[in-house]
């Protein structure tokens, strides 16, 4: 009897101590989203403070909370602490009714190294739509909207304590060391900007950029040199280092053979996102990927899989041939820099289709980023496939993949995504 008496007790305990720990752990996701919330509105104190009270009383309404605001920059933070009574059962035995439980977090800016990339599209497509051209500085203009968007990504992170931003275009190939190149209408390597700390010299490549054709769209040749800028001269080389790339496209590979540079080492474009004439090629024979032959279907977006027809001046060559086999190199690419410690946002504009509301997840839909890839299903379907896939977003979800209907809304994206960056928990 004594003995039950004694194991009933320290069950009851165990209950009562397992309660205290659920609730501290609410209240810890509580504070940590807090916290997070206050730390977006800075350098505003008054929002910042409000935002993360408001916070905490919708989802711990019984807590007491305190916040300091902290908004010199490059040092912004955002501190939450937040307190609750928990009522027992068996400890009241022992004249313990209650125990307050409590819990912490800390969000900020500019104490984590943070290393982030755009990559731009800057092809046709970016500057086609009336009355734009290739360099058109008229609002909602493509190509014009989409460097506004990457000048205000630029300014919400810089300046910033321990922050580099870097900057580039793409189109279907890049010209100089380290690419062979040659094209006049490939990215020139010199105009990459590589990671500064300085926002007006990011700002200059950013004005430098125009968008013009001639040598198709390399999706994967934009993700391809942006992990080269992200993981390249000037990194940090902390093992904290946050590091992010940032790319804007409309998924579509449309692959052009006025991008190809053959008889030299690395060639153009750069392995790994040339077209290979191998047992890869996912339509007919290896020969449909020849990367001297050009898609059947340059001028037209949004085409149906297998749409366009094989010519004589493309012998041999499949019309999607190129872009499916380049669909999963870019995969691929994506797969190796998630690896690296790479964090991968995607801004997708003039995506062919409707939105289809498919959600990445590796369990319910385990052959949407795999072998789906790559099909024969038409740009409707594949090109936001693609971007999703690429993005590194968390199972179930699509939060690190945005579509924008209209260029008007790029800035705005941008600059929810570097809040997104700037501001992590610290504690």
């Amino acid at each position: 009897v004594m003995l039950l008496i004694v194991l009933v007790g320290m069950i009851g305990l165990a209950t009562d101590l397992g309660r205290v720990y659920v609730a501290r752990a609410q209240l810890g996701r509580s504070v940590d989203a807090a916290a997070l919330a206050g730390a977006k509105q800075l350098p505003d104190i008054a929002q910042a403070d409000l935002k993360a009270r408001a916070y905490i009383a919708e989802n711990e309404p019984n807590a007491t909370i305190d916040v300091q605001v902290y908004p010199d920059v490059p040092g912004q933070q955002v501190g939450v602490t937040a307190t609750k009574t928990i009522r027992t059962f068996f400890m009241r035995m022992f004249g313990i009714g209650t125990v307050e439980v409590s819990n912490d977090a800390l969000a900020g800016f500019g104490i984590v190294p943070v290393d982030a990339v755009m990559s731009i599209d800057a092809t046709g497509s970016m500057g086609a739509s009336p009355p734009c051209n290739a360099s058109d500085n008229n609002s909602g203009c493509p190509i014009w909207e989409a460097k506004n968007a990457a000048t205000a990504f630029t300014n919400t992170l810089l300046p910033g304590a321990n922050t580099l931003v870097g900057v580039l275009s793409f189109r279907g190939c890049f010209r100089g060391a380290p690419d062979a190149g040659g094209n006049t209408n490939c990215i020139a390597n010199s105009s990459i900007g590589a990671l500064d700390g300085t926002a007006s010299n990011v700002i200059s490549k950013i004005n430098g950029i125009s968008a013009i054709g001639g040598t198709g769209t390399n999706f994967c040749g934009g993700l391809s040199k942006a992990g080269y800028v992200l993981f390249g001269a000037g990194s940090h080389s902390a093992s904290n280092t946050i590091r992010v790339i940032v790319i804007l496209s409309d998924g579509d590979h449309t692959y052009n053979k006025a991008s190809y540079t053959a008889g030299s080492s690395p060639g153009s474009p750069a392995a790994p996102c040339r077209p290979i004439a191998d047992s890869s090629c996912p339509t007919g024979t290896a020969a449909n990927c020849n990367p001297a032959n050009s898609d059947t279907y340059l001028s037209t977006q949004c085409s149906a899989a297998g749409g366009g027809s094989v010519s004589s001046s493309n012998p041999g060559s499949n019309s999607e041939a190129h872009e499916r086999q380049l669909d999963k190199f870019a995969k691929a690419k994506a797969d190796t820099l998630k690896a690296a410690g790479a964090e991968i946002y995607v801004v997708g504009f003039g995506v062919c289709g409707t939105e289809d509301n498919k959600i990445w997840d590796s369990a319910s839909n385990p052959t949407y980023c795999t072998s789906d890839l790559g099909n024969n299903n038409p740009d409707t379907v594949a090109d936001q496939r693609l971007l999703k896939c690429v993005a590194s977003s968390s199972p179930g979800t699509n939060d690190h993949y945005f579509r924008a209907s209209t260029a008007t809304e790029l800035p705005g994206i941008f600059s929810q995504i570097a809040q997104a960056i700037a501001f992590r928990l610290i504690k």
